[in-house]
């Protein structure tokens, strides 16, 4: 199926997957993304970041693709903080985490925390936006506990100048869960002043194919576990097809060699490796025929002779079940 290309996918953040040596591999090998966005960084209470954050925004580290850096903050000091930060790095685009879901940062009001309570986001806009250069942009869940928590701040952020608005229609208590409310997008999108970005669920073609004909003015789309379990998810999309087998093949191999290469000249010890590289089949397994053999070979892996020899057999089943 040949799509209409002129829309924009953008590669969601994710917590400990989309770091920047995946991200560099991804867009190296299979690309036809148009912005990757970073996972959050955030203040610590000594009022520093991380040195692992730093690194991952390094620009040096984020070369051949468009990467927008993502900030998790509940005040204008954390927010003005980050900002700055970033734009002494180079970067021209930010995005707020109004979003992430996990309790650990929602009981500290961050993320969708900060949701049921639209005249902090108020304050926090109204004191930081005039002290930062550069485009804002927002990705934000429905609400915390209610979907109704969604409509004050669309309201409040309709009176400022945000780029876009990245909107996942779930409540930050569903996580994963559920289905996402699509009639809810639809009603945000008629309330919206600023464009919308649709976020949650999109992991195939017909997917997109469905979704695009139900928000058929929305132009840029999300997608963040789709690409990780289908790497070459946005080629699909862009192009409406893909290389042979036998390249396709290729590339995956390829592309985890990299990271596999990446990850073992800054992670410390054989443990922290397996641990890291476990995580990453945990959703390349699913560009396997068989998911569920492919990951379970990785999981047995004890040592790094083991994961290689596992690596390789699940490679070998690979070819074997595309002939």
């Amino acid at each position: 199926m040949q799509l209409n290309s002129s829309f924009k996918i953008f590669f969601a953040p994710l917590q400990e997957s989309t770091d920047h040596i995946y991200r560099s591999a991804h867009a190296k090998y299979f690309g036809s993304v148009d912005k990757y966005f970073a996972p959050y960084i955030l203040r610590q209470n000594d009022g520093t970041v991380k040195n692992s954050h730093l690194r991952d925004i390094n620009p040096a580290n984020n070369v051949g693709y468009q990467l927008i850096p993502q900030i998790l903050a509940g005040n204008s000091t954390d927010f003005i903080f980050l900002a700055r930060l970033l734009e002494d790095n180079g970067y021209k685009e930010i995005n707020w985490n109004l979003g992430c879901p996990y309790p650990m940062v929602t009981n500290k009001g961050l993320g969708s925390g900060l949701l049921p309570n639209p005249e902090r986001i108020k304050m926090i806009l109204e004191e930081s936006l005039p002290k930062i250069q550069g485009k804002l942009s927002v990705k934000m869940r429905a609400g915390l506990l209610s979907m109704d928590e969604i409509f004050p701040v669309v309201d409040i952020l309709n009176d400022f100048p945000i780029h876009e608005v990245i909107f996942h229609p779930r409540i930050a208590r569903q996580l994963y869960k559920g289905i996402p409310d699509e009639d809810l997008f639809t009603e945000v999108g008629k309330r919206i002043k600023h464009p919308l970005v649709y976020n949650g669920d999109l992991v195939s073609v017909e997917d997109f194919g469905r979704l695009d004909n139900l928000f058929s003015s929305t132009e840029s789309w999300m997608i963040g576990r789709g690409i990780l379990k289908n790497p070459f998810l946005p080629t699909l999309l862009k192009n409406g097809s893909l290389p042979d087998n036998e390249k396709r093949g290729e590339t995956l191999r390829n592309f985890h060699e990299e990271i596999f290469l990446n990850y073992s000249q800054i992670l410390n010890g054989s443990s922290h490796l397996l641990m890291k590289m476990e995580k990453f089949w945990s959703y390349f397994c699913f560009a396997f025929p068989d998911p569920h053999k492919t990951f379970k070979r990785i999981k047995k892996a004890a040592n790094i002779a083991k994961y290689d020899l596992a690596v390789s057999e699940n490679f070998s089943q690979m070819r074997h079940a595309e002939q």
